[in-house]
């Protein structure tokens, strides 16, 4: 295909289906998607998780990207070779994939529309790799909690979630006998119809409102519903990253057993409490800083003079046994 007809058939698309919000593809010559300036932190990101953890090369790499919105994170593991399952609910993004797709003749990506919350591996199979980017967050309860369930059994690899958690107003809620916490987010007016929900392409696809997970209960609930590490991911760096966004890697491992302690093997894997909350060292401390730093004034000679004139003291004081 010719860059005359590439740019006539992106015009095209974008007439029926709108132009592309998000995700910026390189289509051949000078054709973009979007623009050839757009920055690429979040997509370098993800390549490198994937390259780094996978264990084995793209072309044997099956991958499902959840929520693909209009395809970038796909496309882009498409051309590396991987088998790629794309899912999105919303056939305006699908079908700008579905052009990208044709543009680079990609094989081996398998376009899905419809609802994640429909994922099951008995029908769509098992993965490697499962990405829910910029997904997670526009679930409400409880499909929120057994959306990551579902993801981990069909996980045999690792999944990457770039989400959004909750801070400060916090929600308690409960799913298969565990407390989690949360924050309910707005998604669309109650009175919007589904039309006008589905025409909100950055929202969600029918409920109203999404809870968004607080940290520390989004890491229980990973390893509630199966995987044994997470990790957060800072480098390769995203600079715009808001604060309250993350990226977590989530192991589909082995738990192992403890040889030296086997007594511990017993005992369930602790919780995180609702909000994080860390002790830090001494040395980190205000007033146990202030308590050495005025310590350090006394010479030397004088604080050990001091020590044993105590010591003495205390030995005076100790009735004899």
């Amino acid at each position: 295909m010719d860059a005359a007809e590439i740019a006539r058939r992106k015009t095209e698309v974008a007439r029926l289906w709108g132009d592309w919000t998000a995700h910026n593809i390189h289509l051949g010559g000078d054709i973009y998607t979007i623009g050839p300036d757009r920055e690429a932190d979040k997509l370098r990101r993800i390549v490198q998780i994937v390259s780094d953890l996978a264990q084995k090369p793209f072309e044997q790499l099956r991958i499902l990207d959840l929520g693909c919105l209009e395809g970038g994170y796909a496309i882009e593991l498409a051309r590396r070779g991987a088998a790629v399952m794309a899912i999105e609910g919303r056939q305006a993004n699908l079908e700008k994939v579905r052009f990208a797709k044709d543009v680079l003749g990609l094989s081996n990506l398998e376009l899905v529309q419809d609802d994640v919350r429909n994922l099951d591996p008995a029908i769509h199979g098992r993965f490697d790799v499962v990405l829910c980017l910029g997904l997670l967050y526009h679930l409400d309860v409880p499909e929120v909690f057994s959306f990551v369930h579902q993801i981990a059994e069909g996980c045999d690899g690792f999944a990457i979630f770039d989400t959004y958690v909750g801070v400060g107003s916090l929600q308690r809620f409960e799913y298969r006998g565990h407390e989690y916490w949360g924050r309910v987010i707005r998604e669309h007016l109650p009175q919007s119809s589904k039309e006008e929900r589905l025409e909100s392409k950055w929202a969600s696809l029918d409920n109203p409102n999404s809870v968004w997970i607080a940290h520390n209960s989004l890491y229980n609930l990973l390893g509630d519903a199966g995987f044994t590490t997470a990790y957060e991911c800072n480098v390769p760096v995203e600079l715009e990253k808001p604060g309250d966004r993350l990226t977590v890697v989530a192991m589909k491992g082995k738990a192992q057993p403890i040889l030296a302690m086997p007594r511990a093997n017993g005992s369930p894997m602790g919780r995180l409490p609702r909000e994080e909350r860390r002790s830090y060292s001494r040395k980190q401390q205000f007033w146990p800083v202030t308590q050495e730093r005025l310590t350090n004034l006394v010479p030397l000679a004088w604080r050990q003079s001091i020590k044993r004139r105590l010591a003495a003291s205390s030995d005076r004081r100790t009735p004899p046994t």
